[in-house]
C-alpha cells in the first residue's frame, strides 16, 4: 500500500489543508496535490467523499478525509521523519494544543470569515466570535512556553495544527480593527516567530500569504 500513489485534493487558502501539506513537506513524501476551488471542483470529489470538502487524502484504494486523520494516517505509514513526539505526557500535550486549536480557535475563526467583507457584517456577531477566538488563543498561551517548536525540540503535528490557525489570527485582527493582535500573547507570539525558521513551517507561511493575497486582490 506505501508504494501506491498519494493524492492531497487541496485548497491552498484553507487551514486545514495547509496543515496537511505542513505534514507533508515536513516529511518529504511524494504527494500529488489536486487543487480545488471555486469553478475548479474535480468531478470524481463527490463520489469520493459524502463531505464535499477538503482536504481529502487518495492513497490506492483508501480515502482519507479530516485533516487530523490525514495526519495520523501519514504516522502510521511510517513515511519519512516522525511526528509524534516521544512519551505518554509530550504525545498528550501535543493532541491538546491540536485540540484546542480545532475547537477554541478554528470554530470562532471559521465564523469570522464570513465577516471579512464589510458590507453587511454582523458587528455583534464578530464582537462575540472574536472574544472566543481572544479567549481561545489565551489557553493556547498557557500551553506554550514561547519555544520554537510546539512539543519539544523538533516538528510534531502540534505545529502542523497551529502554524495555519496563528497565520490567520495573526492576518484576520488588523482586518477588524485589531492591529498586531499577537503581540499581545508573547509566548504564542514568540512560538510563531521561531516556528517559521521551519523550512517546511515557512513554505506554508508562504502558500497561505500568496493565496490570502489572491482572495483580498492585492
Amino acid at each position: 500500500m506505501t508504494s501506491s500513489p498519494m493524492k492531497l485534493y487541496n485548497a491552498q487558502l484553507s487551514p486545514f489543508a495547509a496543515r496537511c501539506r505542513l505534514s507533508i513537506y515536513a516529511k518529504g513524501v511524494d504527494v500529488e496535490m489536486i487543487d480545488v476551488g471555486p469553478g475548479a471542483v474535480p468531478p470524481e470529489l463527490d463520489t469520493l467523499t459524502p463531505m464535499h470538502k477538503v482536504p481529502l487524502l487518495v492513497h490506492g484504494d483508501v480515502v482519507v478525509p479530516e485533516s487530523e486523520t490525514i495526519c495520523e494516517y501519514l504516522e502510521d505509514l511510517n513515511l519519512g521523519a516522525s511526528l509524534r513526539p516521544e512519551g505518554a505526557a509530550a504525545m498528550a500535550h501535543m493532541r491538546l494544543l491540536a485540540r484546542i486549536g480545532d475547537l477554541y480557535i478554528m470554530e470562532p475563526m471559521g465564523e469570522l470569515f464570513g465577516q471579512i467583507n464589510p458590507q453587511g457584517r454582523d458587528q455583534a456577531l464578530v464582537d462575540r466570535e472574536m472574544a472566543e477566538l481572544v479567549k481561545g488563543i489565551g489557553w493556547l498561551e498557557h500551553y506554550l512556553d514561547g519555544s520554537p517548536f510546539a512539543v519539544g525540540d523538533r516538528l510534531s503535528l502540534a505545529d502542523c495544527a497551529l502554524v495555519p490557525m496563528l497565520f490567520f489570527f495573526d492576518r484576520i485582527g488588523p482586518m477588524f480593527g485589531e492591529a498586531s493582535p499577537l503581540k499581545k500573547f508573547p509566548s504564542t507570539n514568540a512560538y510563531y516567530q521561531g516556528i517559521q525558521n521551519h523550512p517546511a513551517a515557512a513554505r506554508v507561511i508562504a502558500e497561505l500569504d500568496a493565496a490570502l493575497r489572491r482572495m483580498m486582490g492585492s
